[in-house]
């Protein structure tokens, strides 16, 4: 059956080398129109699928990842934006056919633009089951939907923003529904401009966390926050924020948050082939494990991507999360801390204009000193996509 697929996927790419040209690949387009549907196909080889630290288990697993994306420009000279697109990862595996799965991932934006005046609009809804970022070994099915609002007034060296969010997360099995909750968030941010490219913002955020089932979990959460966008060095632009969160929870019995977070996202130009990100995050997360109501995060993440000519495109990403839970769990005599990190090295090659071939390799690796959610984990992978 596997050989089958990947027969099938080998003679689907060059059939359709032969009779797609560059003038009609990549994109339909149509006036103000845009159009890009893409198809891609992954092999991949887990060595520990179930996140096991005492009998790791390792298949080989065949993704499909069907996508679209639309575009449409409207107003005068376009300045107006409509924007859709979805995905759905299908995981098709060799020896544990009940760790199948078919990830859903849709998302719409709209942006409108009126000189003085923006409005930013988006929406994603995920059907999922995947575990990147979350306390899950195991993969857990769940429905996650996240609206955006955001108003924008403009002005000759002043700028601000009106915001509101809704978050919400609902888990499919009814084991889990302590663990079904909702967020609401509004804040209000101002941009004070401190140079040409710079400018420095003062930012207030308010949020309500309520779950349906666990009422000592509903919480409210304030946070000032300072920093700096846009320029902040030569060839260095993003964003900084840091400030003090406090996080109030229902319960009595159980810890509140109240220390400083930070969100800090940036890209470094360093030539005309290698760019690099960095990002850092720290947040008291929602956690699902045991009796916390959560966990603080310091979440570092890095991209490089260098452009090693002749169509090769050398990529390396990696992360480093330090979690810190407030109490112990049942039975446990010390506050749960984890060290989790993984690298990533990839190489793409741009085989046409519609078709990229790629391969990698990861390591990542959880531990802690709670001894029962340490594991280990290699994946190697092959994979190529093609955009109509």
């Amino acid at each position: 059956m596997r050989k089958s697929i990947i027969t099938v996927i080998l003679t689907t790419v060059f059939i359709v080398g032969i009779f797609i040209t560059p003038e009609n690949a990549s994109a339909i387009e149509q006036g103000s129109w845009k159009l890009n549907p893409w198809f891609k196909t992954e092999e991949q080889w887990d060595s520990n699928i179930f996140y096991d630290r005492d009998d790791p288990k390792s298949d080989w697993i065949t993704i499909l990842t069907p996508g679209i994306y639309g575009e449409w420009g409207f107003g005068q000279a376009d300045k107006h934006k409509a924007m859709a697109s979805y995905q759905c990862d299908i995981g098709i595996f060799g020896k544990y056919k009940d760790q199948q799965y078919a990830n859903s991932d849709a998302f719409g934006a709209l942006a409108l633009d009126f000189n003085k005046v923006s409005v930013d609009l988006n929406n994603r809804f995920q059907f999922t089951s995947d575990r990147a970022g979350t306390e899950f070994e195991h993969r857990t099915l769940r429905k996650i939907d996240e609206a955006n609002a955001v108003v924008g007034w403009h002005y000759n060296k002043m700028d601000f923003d009106t915001g509101y969010k809704y978050y919400i997360v609902d888990y499919v099995s009814d084991s889990l529904d302590s663990l079904d909750y909702y967020m609401n968030e509004v804040f209000l941010t101002g941009y004070f401009e401190m140079a040409p490219k710079t400018k420095f913002l003062v930012e207030f955020q308010y949020q309500n966390f309520q779950y349906w089932d666990t009422g000592e979990r509903n919480a409210n959460a304030f946070a000032p926050l300072i920093g700096v966008k846009g320029q902040i060095a030569p060839k260095l632009e993003g964003l900084v924020k840091v400030g003090y969160k406090v996080k109030d929870y229902n319960s009595s019995e159980r810890n509140d948050y109240s220390n400083f977070v930070a969100h800090i996202d940036l890209f470094y130009d360093m030539s005309e082939r290698v760019d690099m990100t960095f990002g850092y995050h720290r947040e008291p997360y929602e956690s699902t494990y045991t009796n916390n109501n959560y966990y603080a995060g310091d979440h570092f993440t890095y991209n490089l991507t260098y452009d090693l000519g002749k169509n090769f495109t050398g990529i390396f990403d990696a992360f480093y999360y330090y979690n810190a839970y407030p109490s112990p769990g049942p039975g446990e005599d010390t506050k749960r801390r984890d060290h989790e990190w993984e690298a990533k090295p990839r190489l793409e090659y741009k085989w046409k204009e519609w078709a990229v071939i790629g391969g990698g390799y990861t390591f990542h690796q959880r531990t802690s000193n709670v001894g029962s959610v340490k594991y280990g984990q290699h994946v190697v992978s092959a994979d190529v996509k093609l955009m109509f």
